[in-house]
């Protein structure tokens, strides 16, 4: 018998209520910090503004509309907090991946790198696009509990968005888009349309790594860990390529980031070279960190497989719940302690 009850689940309707007032409340800090610090003459500005600033060194005060951002990624915060259902390690867990997350996606839109990436260096906005598009969604994702088995059946609009293949091509879409130099130079330009390239970028590297993480929805049955690694591979080889246009180009892509690199004091060739070489290293990094964890998850995971039948438990069984992500409870009522799962956790 549990010697403790469970903490009280806030019903839906209250979290909503909740992510509202978090909303409101982001905003109206958001509004009052930039006007402090002069920021809040800023919000038609654009490209304009923001060089100016970098160049008369007052690229650390704030924007309004990162105010919007902040607080819509909080009021996701709330709404998407695991339930207290959880066991308490588990739910500890998931809230500082969440959380993490959150934090990562307000650092890359806050000033100073919001100023910097808009109206200075190209490398800033590399850097903003990295923690806003690829560390900030895997980890908001490892924050909230794998789908269960039949949510696609369930939520039909979401498996399709989140298909493994349909997945990687929104984030594909959206790479290769915002990296146009006439579409980037609109981008740094209007507010409105950075305000936009922010929410699809980080909405795209949620469709890409949901399928890898288990999260939203199940993925299909062929989509293990051998496809994962598969498509983690592709993205990593993407970025390469990418990273080797910024390196290799010969000339200037973004004229935009010239005079911000120059207020900097750092070359424009140079300025686009480092935004390649962040790229490199960001796709490195997670994909291959990754790979990893999901290649030994899967090695530790077929020898689980293996001990529970020798110990007596149907196949069929065993295989079910490894593609449920239950194995850990099969093991444990089967008296085969090992701690597994075949999602990246």
């Amino acid at each position: 018998m549990s010697t403790a009850s469970a903490a009280p689940q806030l019903p839906r309707g209250a979290r909503w209520i909740l992510a509202a007032l978090a909303l409101a409340a982001c905003v109206a800090l958001g509004v009052v910090i930039a006007g402090v610090t002069g920021g809040a003459s800023d919000i038609w500005g654009g490209y304009d503004s923001a060089l100016r600033r970098v160049q008369d060194d007052a690229w650390w005060s704030l924007w309004v509309f990162p105010g919007v951002l902040i607080g819509s990624l909080v009021a996701m915060g709330v709404l998407a907090s695991p339930a207290r259902s959880e066991p308490h390690d588990l739910r500890r867990r998931h809230m500082w991946f969440l959380w993490a997350g959150v934090g990562v996606a307000v650092i890359s839109l806050c000033a100073p790198l919001a100023t910097i990436a808009q109206g200075g260096l190209l490398q800033a906005h590399m850097l903003q696009h990295v923690l806003l598009g690829a560390l900030a969604p895997v980890l908001v994702l490892l924050g909230v509990s794998p789908a269960p088995r039949g949510t696609r059946a369930r939520r039909r609009v979401l498996a399709v968005v989140l298909h493994p293949v349909v997945a990687f091509s929104i984030w594909l879409a959206s790479t290769i888009v915002w990296i146009v130099p006439d579409v980037h130079h609109e981008v740094v330009a209007r507010p409105a349309l950075w305000l936009l390239q922010q929410v699809v970028v980080f909405l795209a590297g949620i469709a890409l790594w949901a399928p890898i993480t288990d999260r939203i929805v199940d993925p299909p049955e062929w989509f293990r860990t051998g496809a994962k690694c598969c498509e983690l591979i592709v993205v990593w080889f993407t970025g390469i390529l990418l990273a080797n246009l910024f390196w290799f180009s010969g000339s200037v892509l973004y004229d935009g980031h010239s005079a911000g690199a120059l207020a900097w004091g750092i070359s424009p060739m140079q300025d686009q070279a480092n935004a390649g070489t962040i790229m490199a290293l960001a796709h490195c990094a997670i994909t291959f960190v990754a790979i990893g964890i999901l290649f030994f998850r899967h090695a530790s995971e077929r020898g689980l497989e293996q001990r529970l039948v020798e110990a007596g438990v149907p196949e069929n069984e065993v295989r079910a719940a490894t593609y449920d992500g239950t194995l850990n409870d099969l093991a444990g009522r089967a008296g085969v302690a090992v701690e597994t799962r075949t999602g990246l956790d």
